[in-house]
């Protein structure tokens, strides 16, 4: 577990109906504490084009960051080590995302852990850019989830246990071309089955849509019926609603998108509203959710906390009555 720091007041809220209690002393699923995990789940985080990350980009957050057991983000841009900011002028396409290697010291300054790779710009700097990027992360002892093939031959399951939980990780790409939605579900029941609480990350919808596509949907019940407990969506660039799903094996909840984490946009406010969202997992599943909203500062590639009124903005947009 990472050192706990004092963390600014977090809003818990009520998603798709369901009140999420804060732990008490007098609810046994909280006896054995060594048996919760919590998680930190961040949207997109571009290191490319107009941001200029720093050690502080994250301050912010960095309580909350650095308190979660695993921090986790989808990192839209790739990295290269022969990659400069000259080169990324010059590339001839505003859409190419690639990124100097050593940005990747940035993502553990920040307090991240694990970090999706499954997106459409995986390949921005090279047809075998996975492997540059992987090697940048691992070279900061940070975990990478690649989007698997049909066969599973690479990208597979990450598993990994946390105070005595095991959880295992997939992360899906369903916009470089559709997901096959029987094998994706097949590799989330083999993973359940194999004894862990299975989360999974997704690459999926449309931009700018600040609601979930009935794509989205068809694969997030998919999966829940599967026996995801967690699954955390990103791609469109905004936020989007979160819903809970009544399945056979208990209740899943889909965040359809995070949005930006960290990204140069500058046109819509939507882009820069988002949240870090905080989930206690245990050997049943989703037992607490925080919510703490953020915006973009694009200008300075920083984060900094919500006022009031965009706050609400947030939690509305987040919220399924």
């Amino acid at each position: 577990m990472k050192t706990r720091n004092s963390a600014r007041a977090v809003i818990l809220i009520a998603l798709a109906g369901v009140c999420i209690l804060a732990a008490t002393a007098s609810n046994p699923i909280y006896q054995n504490t060594k048996q919760i995990v919590t998680l930190a789940l961040l949207g997109d985080i571009s290191l490319a084009r107009g941001v200029q990350p720093d050690a502080d980009s994250f301050s912010a957050l960095a309580a909350q960051l650095n308190s979660a057991d695993l921090a986790l983000a989808n990192l839209e841009s790739p990295l290269d080590q022969d990659w400069s900011a000259e080169e990324q002028t010059t590339s001839g396409s505003s859409y190419n995302l690639c990124a100097p290697a050593e940005n990747a010291e940035m993502l553990k300054a920040w307090g991240l852990d694990l970090l999706s790779l499954a997106n459409n710009h995986a390949l921005d700097c090279s047809p075998d850019g996975l492997t540059q990027t992987m090697a940048a992360i691992e070279g900061q002892n940070l975990i990478g989830i690649r989007s698997p093939n049909i066969d599973g031959a690479i990208g597979g399951p990450y598993y990994r246990k946390v105070n005595g939980l095991s959880l295992a990780f997939l992360a899906f790409d369903d916009v470089t071309q559709p997901i096959d939605i029987e094998a994706a579900a097949a590799m989330v029941r083999t993973a359940k089955e194999q004894g862990s609480l299975v989360i999974v990350s997704v690459h999926w919808g449309a931009e700018y849509q600040p609601s979930p596509s009935p794509r989205q949907k068809e694969i997030g019940q998919a999966l829940a019926q599967a026996g995801a407990a967690l699954i955390w969506g990103h791609h469109p660039h905004v936020l989007q609603p979160s819903e809970w799903i009544e399945t056979d094996n208990g209740s899943s909840l889909v965040f359809y998108s995070l949005g930006n984490a960290l990204f140069d946009a500058y046109g819509l406010a939507d882009t820069s509203r988002s949240a870090l969202i905080l989930v206690k997992v245990d050997g049943h599943g989703i037992v607490d959710v925080q919510v703490v909203p953020f915006v973009i500062d694009a200008v300075n590639s920083r984060v900094i906390l919500a006022d009031l009124s965009t706050e609400q903005k947030i939690l509305q947009r987040l919220y399924l009555p």
